[in-house]
């Protein structure tokens, strides 16, 4: 309840917000880093989303101000570990080695973890992206506050975790215009659902936009 409160709240936002952000994740400071960016998360099938995903991304990509995610980089994100580097010297820095103790560590933690139905649905937005509200009973984040209190670089969010899967980035600071009532149209509705039978950790490329999700280390939930 509390999460679905949360993603209402985000709703009532966007429809309050003058402007949109640039949200791209890929920024001068992204790939001015050597290495890979680990992160944990739970891979989404991009077929159990059709056709209704089509039907979006085909209104989404007329706006000039929208970048799409390619079906291979939809996941639910759980826990960022940072860039991947041999000295870590910030917050968003760890080493090999600490990736390798935080591998092991959630192994163990999750060894117990029950696979789990992932509805998505309906469309939501922050002020810099477009998303899939996520209903799962709430255990994507009890997984989420499990890895966090494992992880060997903590980060410190903005915002509180709020599970969900990111389908487009805004790429201009612009007037939200029409966005709302365009999105309204998915406000209610059920994209699909899947079982979330496994929890990864990857690694992304930081000369790519949309790189491949390398696997790391596939934690399997019990059935």
């Amino acid at each position: 309840m509390e999460q679905d409160e949360a993603f209402r709240r985000v709703w009532q936002t966007l429809r309050s917000l003058k402007r949109l952000a640039d949200g791209r994740h890929d920024t001068p400071d992204w790939r001015s880093h050597q290495g890979m960016y680990a992160v944990c998360v739970i891979r989404v099938p991009a077929a159990a989303l059709q056709p209704s995903l089509d039907a979006l991304w085909r209104v989404l990509s007329g706006l000039p101000f929208v970048r799409i995610h390619p079906d291979h980089f939809l996941h639910i994100p759980l826990q960022e570990l940072g860039f991947v580097c041999d000295e870590p010297r910030r917050r968003d820095e760890i080493s090999l080695a600490r990736l390798d103790e935080f591998v092991a560590a959630a192994a163990a933690a999750l060894a117990e973890q029950s696979a789990f139905k992932v509805r998505l649905g309906g469309v939501n937005s922050f002020q810099d992206a477009a998303f899939l509200d996520i209903h799962d009973g709430g255990l994507s984040a009890r997984v989420h506050q499990r890895l966090r209190d494992l992880a060997a670089v903590p980060t410190v969010p903005r915002f509180a975790y709020l599970p969900h899967v990111t389908v487009a980035h805004y790429s201009a600071d612009v007037p939200v215009g029409n966005l709302p009532a365009l999105l309204s149209t998915w406000r209610d509705h059920t994209f699909g659902t899947f079982i979330a039978k496994e929890i990864e950790v990857v690694t992304l490329r930081l000369d790519e936009a949309y790189p491949p999700l390398k696997t790391v280390a596939a934690f399997p939930l019990t059935s």
